[in-house]
């Protein structure tokens, strides 16, 4: 898994010959435009998260909360169990290892408190659960996990799975790069958070309306995705640290 994430990361970093220029940028995105449109949900829910368990704002509990849902788990499910409402945010910014491929494969965060989660709908990067934990001055420890997941996870899992070389494969993106000494049970790294352009930024609404449209005989997983995170309850508008930097694919 480690050997496929290092690929994944050089081939991210140098297939696609994309350098990054940063710059801040405190601008905000702007907010959603339109009516809202009323969704034919909910839907009933097969995967519940345990009590105190649905809302994970670590890494750690994260974790905990993947490993009391039944196995093998899917992302769709882990997105499912997640306690309403969901604070969310899209854009089409195809900086990073889960580039959006356009406004109807955007790249969705998923903010509970300081953990952000990112997944894309369709692609490679779609088994994927991107995650940073916030550690203030506009950098965050960086993990991941693939899905589905079929037995318990140790820990140290979701940083295991990130590490390349001395650092991570988020270190090809995402500069200087810090251990952090206070966890213990694993080797974990802390680097800069970015932030897409502002301008990247869709509406909730238009995303909403995405999920309505699905269809789910001609794309089944890219639909269960959207009903994972739109079908079981209230989604609200979040956003990124709009104090962080912002990088520009050249």
């Amino acid at each position: 898994m480690r050997a496929d994430r290092e690929r994944r990361g050089i081939g991210w970093a140098l297939g696609l010959g994309m350098a990054l220029a940063c710059a801040p940028d405190d601008e905000p995105a702007d907010s959603d435009p339109g009516e809202p449109v009323e969704p034919p949900w909910p839907l009933p829910r097969t995967c519940v998260a345990p009590a105190g368990l649905g809302a994970p704002e670590t890494v750690e509990e994260l974790v905990a909360l993947v490993n009391a849902l039944q196995k093998p788990t899917s992302l769709p499910c882990l997105l499912e169990s997640l306690d309403r409402p969901l604070s969310m945010y899209a854009t089409t910014s195809v900086a990073g290892a889960q580039p959006a491929s356009g406004p109807d494969n955007p790249r969705i965060f998923v903010i509970r408190g300081g953990l952000t989660m990112s997944v894309i709908l369709e692609g490679e990067a779609s088994a994927t659960l991107e995650l940073s934990s916030a550690i203030g001055d506009h950098r965050s420890i960086k993990a991941e996990l693939s899905f589905p997941v079929d037995q318990a996870l140790a820990q140290s899992a979701p940083y295991d799975q990130v590490e390349f070389g001395a650092g991570t494969g988020c270190g090809l993106c995402h500069g200087e790069e810090a251990r952090v000494e206070s966890i213990d049970f694993a080797t974990a790294w802390s680097s800069q958070a970015f932030q897409d352009d502002p301008d990247q930024g869709l509406s909730l609404a238009y995303v909403r309306q995405s999920a309505i449209d699905c269809d789910h005989d001609t794309e089944p997983g890219r639909c269960a995705m959207l009903d994972a995170l739109f079908g079981h309850g209230e989604v609200v508008r979040g956003d990124l640290d709009r104090g962080s930097y912002v990088c520009h694919p050249l």
